[in-house]
């Protein structure tokens, strides 16, 4: 029984060597799946700020998103270089002073900010927005943010890419509009001035009235535009000019005794408007000095203004200096009253001003025939570059040979004090 019961024992126990190999089995079993263990919580952990930097990403497009086609843009680009297909900045008009938006947390600004930081579960997140043009129409916006960070693995870098289409041809942040380099005109070939004034044979230009203008930025058409008569009523009238090299020399003639436009004596600015239809950009600007229409007798003789031409006693602009914002556009109503002579309120006055969309003219009410007023309204979308500018009014009598005492159908232009656009909305 002794020697089967020690049998037994040897049979059933282990020995040390056997425990050890068991151990280290064990152990290595053990070490694996703590590996495996551990990866998994760390790919799950990479996985988790991937996820957040695309939300980041996801939502600095979106924000981008909330501004309308002309406020989609920068004041400054992202530090660094650009990615391939990013580097043609669409860069806003009015960054004296913007207001920026900061999306960590939102907080509303007129101007996209180009860089910025998140942080979320102890990692700090860099972004960078492209607002890039993305064709050479500059009919077509290219939205892009990249979110770059360090975890536990290392370097990452996620990216969302979008675009915008101009909702109009002529949206005012893009390709510059072309412009005038030069504009003159000639009466009987000499400049036009106090001293040399075109001649009316009963509304009929007695003098050649010669329209110059040299261009840049590849325009399709220039015109000039006047008040004049039709059917004795003050309108604004317009003459085509003609391209003399193919685009940027132009010129148009109203021969002495043309008949397709009748003038009222007196005094008025003339305005030339430039404009490109590729995108339906135009510019505009006024002769740098008033002309002048007399009436003169048969043969262009005996000439004299007529005695009861309008006038000007009094012009204002309020405010004098306009806030706008980053696009150019009004923060709040511009206010532009007027006081003339000899007029009623069957006549017209009317301001006229270049914006970024080109030229536009907004006429003017009144109840006693002397007193006018006006509004540039936000709501009216103008767009105006910073910097200081002036209003030119223009008073058009009706022609009323019959009233006492007779209104001639005559003209007479001003320019309004001096008015600065810039800052930013409150």
């Amino acid at each position: 029984m002794q020697m089967r019961r020690a049998r037994l024992g040897e049979e059933d126990a282990f020995t040390l060597i056997e425990m050890v190999v068991a151990l280290a089995v064990g152990a290595m079993a053990f070490a694996a799946l703590g590996g495996i263990l551990l990866g998994g919580l760390k790919a799950v952990a990479v996985q988790k700020t991937r996820t957040r930097a695309n939300d980041i990403a996801t939502q600095g497009i979106e924000d981008l998103q909330r501004f309308d086609y002309n406020h989609l843009g920068l004041c400054a680009a992202p530090p660094g270089d650009a990615p391939t297909g990013l580097s043609d900045t669409v860069f806003l008009p009015n960054c004296t002073s913007p207001t920026y938006e900061q999306p960590c947390p939102l907080q509303a600004g007129t101007v996209p900010n180009s860089s910025y930081t998140c942080s979320a579960a102890n990692i700090q997140y860099s972004v960078r927005r492209y607002v890039a043009w993305a064709d050479s129409s500059h009919a077509v916006k290219r939205l892009a943010v990249f979110v770059d960070w360090t975890d536990t693995v290392g370097k990452h870098e996620v990216a969302q890419q979008s675009s915008l289409r101009a909702p109009d041809a002529g949206s005012v942040v893009g390709l510059p509009p072309p412009a005038f380099s030069t504009v003159s005109i000639l009466v009987d070939g000499a400049p036009a001035g106090s001293s040399n004034q075109v001649k009316l044979v009963n509304g009929i230009v007695a003098s050649s009235v010669t329209f110059q203008a040299t261009t840049t930025g590849i325009p399709d058409s220039v015109v000039v535009a006047f008040s004049s008569l039709v059917n004795d009523q003050p309108a604004t009238s317009t003459l085509p000019l003609t391209t003399l090299d193919g685009g940027s020399t132009w010129s148009a003639v109203l021969p002495s005794g043309s008949s397709q436009f009748t003038f009222g004596a007196g005094t008025q600015y003339i305005t030339f408007v430039v404009a490109r239809s590729a995108d339906g950009k135009v510019n505009s600007i006024p002769s740098t000095s008033v002309v002048t229409f007399v009436n003169c007798q048969s043969g262009g003789v005996s000439c004299s203004t007529p005695p009861q031409a309008p006038g000007f006693a009094a012009t204002n602009v309020s405010p004098s200096s306009p806030h706008i914002d980053s696009s150019g556009a009004l923060c709040g109503t511009v206010a532009v009253t007027a006081t003339t002579t000899n007029t009623t309120t069957s006549d017209m006055v009317n301001v006229s001003f270049a914006t970024l969309q080109g030229p536009y003219t907004v006429q003017l009410t009144s109840t006693n025939g002397s007193d006018w007023s006006g509004t540039l309204s936000p709501s009216s979308g103008y767009r105006f570059a910073a910097g200081s500018t002036h209003l030119y009014l223009t008073a058009a009598q009706a022609y009323e040979p019959t009233a006492n005492p007779p209104e001639y159908g005559s003209t007479a232009a001003v320019q309004s004090p001096a008015i600065t656009f810039g800052g930013s909305c409150p």
